[in-house]
């Protein structure tokens, strides 16, 4: 499948799942208060400290094989098994932690049932990275979309059913047995739970290198969370959390998935020529192109989005998430560095920094919790800074870049920024950063941004101008025609 029909299948899929996960946030968040919120991001918290010790992320290693054996994928099933029993048993044993723990003994609950969770995509594993691997996102997305759908309804459900802050817990429930009976029925040639240690040592010690690279930061995500609840209370959490929880869903379903696509394309190119430049090159220069604005855009109008979404009772959120859209765009400048260093087995030197700069950012996180939600939000953009200086020269030494290829892409993608984002910084200085500013004027405000792009992006001929030539010429014509006059020679 090409890169183009495989990001269409990918898109079309997270597309869906963004918009279902974000209209069950909503409808959630409307339903459920910032102090139930707050016991679900505790658990959550302390179930991602744990699981980050039990990820090896040995589906990456399966992706990126170039002689793929039977004997390999039945190995990196049992270590996957094996991790998730231990993952659901040291969630069991933690929700007997109470509030010694948690700050709240409610969160135990939710951990119980996550215990119970984390063992049903067991049966799906093989069948799942096998189907990214062989790009297959047509079925992908369809399982995608299924899930997302049951498991949104059934966690509306279970609120409106008053089972208050587990019904998040239950429709994960829910969504786990969807996503694996699908897997398993659509996927069925890969389905298969042999049991093999025949390559554990090499898959062990890829799966340390992806937990020290990937866990160190995870693990210092999750206790500032930890940190943030007990320090400032679980309700302060809640509205945290709210904030932090948009800020991760823009990045998994929108970066995520265009990286996810680039990975698999990159290891295919790599383990064909061995060069990534090209690739890696275009990858990143569509990525900021379309995310940079989108970020500092919701920045900027972050009062009235979490007022007209959430509600006034969630506008505490809205500095908090302006600090993590930034914190976000700082990312995004050394964005897909994960995917070259896997792809030159240098993980153990990512590692290296992950540790350093986790360290640095959980530090400042920790005093800004001293002070609000909003000092703590800071700490999320000094952890992106700091990421910023230590990873851009290994990101251009990877993928062998020249010196002035990245900056030129810095610099398209700002002033594509500058332009989308203008309406709305107008908008909300006269409105003096009003969150009851009014809804209409505030999409007209995007849909202003929008044009400015897509103006500044044909004047600029950026590689979204060819890609919105192939979209529409053949369908209309003479819109195609347009968008070549408006380009410069």
């Amino acid at each position: 499948m090409s890169v183009r029909r495989s990001l269409a299948w990918a898109y079309s899929g997270q597309i869906t799942s963004f918009a279902i996960q974000f209209a069950t946030s909503v409808i959630i968040a409307r339903i459920l208060s910032p102090h139930e919120m707050g016991i679900y991001a505790i658990a959550m918290a302390v179930q991602g400290i744990i699981w980050i010790f039990t990820n090896f992320g040995i589906g990456a290693y399966i992706v990126r094989e170039v002689d793929l054996k039977r004997e390999t994928l039945d190995t990196a099933f049992t270590i996957n098994a094996i991790l998730s029993f231990i993952l659901a048993g040291l969630l069991l044993g933690a929700s007997f932690g109470g509030k010694l723990l948690f700050g709240d003994p409610a969160a135990a609950n939710v951990l119980r049932v996550s215990a119970v969770s984390v063992l049903i995509p067991i049966f799906a594993f093989r069948a799942s990275v096998m189907m990214q691997r062989e790009m297959r996102f047509k079925e992908g997305s369809m399982i995608g979309t299924a899930t997302g759908i049951i498991g949104s309804l059934s966690t509306i459900s279970f609120a409106l059913l008053g089972a208050s802050y587990m019904s998040p817990a239950y429709g994960a429930l829910v969504g786990n047995v969807v996503s694996t009976l699908a897997v398993v029925v659509l996927i069925r040639e890969h389905f298969s739970t042999r049991i093999s240690f025949a390559e554990w040592r090499r898959l062990s010690v890829f799966g340390m290198q992806m937990v020290s690279v990937g866990g160190v930061s995870d693990a210092a995500a999750r206790l500032s969370d930890v940190v943030l609840g007990r320090m400032l209370g679980v309700t302060a959490l809640g509205f945290y959390s709210r904030a932090s929880n948009l800020s991760g869903l823009i990045y998994t379903q929108v970066y995520g998935t265009a990286t996810r696509v680039a990975f698999v394309q990159l290891s295919k190119s790599f383990r064909e020529t061995g060069e990534l430049r090209a690739m890696f090159l275009r990858s990143f220069s569509m990525i900021t192109a379309c995310l940079w604005p989108f970020l500092i855009g919701l920045a900027v109008l972050s009062r009235p989005a979490i007022h007209i979404l959430y509600g006034g009772k969630w506008v505490p959120a809205a500095v908090p998430l302006s600090l993590l859209m930034v914190a976000q765009f700082f990312t995004l400048c050394f964005g897909m560095n994960w995917e070259l260093f896997v792809l030159r087995e240098e993980t153990a030197r990512q590692t290296k920094y992950e540790v350093i700069r986790s360290l640095l950012g959980l530090a400042v996180f920790s005093i800004g919790c001293l002070i609000s939600i909003e000092a703590a939000a800071v700490g999320r953009v000094v952890d992106s800074f700091i990421g910023f200086l230590f990873y851009y020269p290994h990101v251009r030494r990877l993928a062998r870049t020249e010196p002035h290829e990245i900056p030129l892409i810095y610099r398209s993608s700002a002033l594509l920024t500058a332009a989308a984002v203008l309406p709305a910084l107008v908008l909300m200085v006269v409105y003096r950063w009003s969150p009851t500013t009014p809804p209409l004027l505030v999409m007209a405000s995007v849909g202003g941004g929008v044009a400015l792009w897509l103006l500044t992006a044909i004047r600029l001929r950026h590689p979204l101008r060819d890609e919105l030539l192939r979209l529409v010429t053949p369908v209309m014509p003479r819109l195609g025609a347009g968008i070549e006059r408006l380009s410069p020679r």
